[in-house]
């Protein structure tokens, strides 16, 4: 009887009695398909829920990938207008340049990149067409960067050279030292109105009543300003780059030796000292010490510049 097992069965409404006996291994096929049965069912579920769950990820990962790539064409289409933009700024970069008579930037160079920070490797998620959009979205920010980089770069030389210009022509005689008036009497040899002898005249006469204003031709600092044999009262300013001007035959001084002067500053008064016949200004220009034609130097006959 050890291979068998008594089931025995009651019902006292129907009054119902029934004694089985079950062999063991019965038994133990039932038990054992009712585990399986179990284990499938458990089984299968788990499949079916992960299956679903990664349906809902793909459709998912699919919608945001269409959006990912949506977005990336619109990234697309703006870096392509910071590229035309840029364009514009590299031919005004070497317009100005050349305005400048500075060297001008290899198209070379502004088509290089700086080499932007390491990126991240992208989730395996993202399918290789969106990863080829992302990598290059990355190569066209780090050449973009490189070009802003540049321009600023260059906009800084262009800016001190043309401080240094300005420097430089706000030193260089360039203005009528009494707008308005006209030159009596040019650069050159010519006849002498005291002795009536033929002499070099080293500078212009510019007539103009007593007192008129007298005229700073460009930035630079009074060197002397006194008496001189022959000229009267006499300003002399250095300009500095060997530029010095003279202004003679003064009625008033108003700058002391060593005063800064600016551009279009009142420094002096026409007047009729020292070898003059009549009030007016006798104007030189001096470079290296030798005394040039001032024409030259006067571009504008009624207008001063601050």
């Amino acid at each position: 009887m050890a291979d068998r097992i008594q089931a025995i069965f009651i019902s006292r409404k129907h009054k119902f009695y029934k004694n089985l006996q079950l062999p063991m291994v019965l038994l133990y096929f039932i038990a054992g398909f009712l585990v399986t049965a179990t284990i499938s069912t458990i089984v299968l579920f788990v499949n079916s829920t992960r299956r679903t769950f990664v349906r809902m990820n793909l459709t998912r990962g699919e919608r945001d990938n269409r959006s990912l790539v949506a977005k990336l064409d619109s990234i697309n289409i703006l870096l392509r207008k910071a590229q035309e933009v840029f364009d514009d700024h590299i031919a005004l970069d070497n317009r100005e340049r050349t305005y400048m008579q500075m060297a001008y930037i290899h198209p070379d160079v502004w088509s290089m990149g700086i080499g932007g920070k390491q990126v991240e490797p992208l989730p395996q998620v993202v399918n290789r067409n969106t990863e080829r959009m992302i990598n290059e979205i990355n190569e066209s920010m780090d050449v973009l960067k490189g070009k802003y980089y540049l321009r600023k770069t260059s906009l800084d030389e262009i800016r001190a050279e043309l401080e240094d210009n300005l420097y430089l022509w706000a030193h260089i005689p360039s203005i009528h030292p009494l707008p308005g008036r006209r030159i009596s009497s040019g650069f050159g040899y010519r006849v002498d109105p005291i002795d009536r002898k033929v002499r070099m005249h080293t500078g212009v006469d510019i007539g103009a009543p007593r007192g008129a204003s007298v005229h700073a031709t460009a930035d630079g600092v009074v060197n002397s300003a006194s008496w001189v044999s022959g000229y009267g009262l006499t300003v002399v300013i250095d300009h500095g780059f060997a530029f010095e001007t003279a202004y003679a035959h003064c009625q008033q001084i108003l700058v002391q030796p060593g005063e800064p002067v600016k551009r279009g500053q009142v420094i002096a008064r026409v007047g009729s000292t020292g070898r003059s016949i009549s009030p007016h200004l006798h104007y030189e220009v001096r470079v290296s010490g030798i005394k040039i034609n001032p024409n030259k130097y006067i571009s504008t006959a009624d207008v001063i510049f601050d």
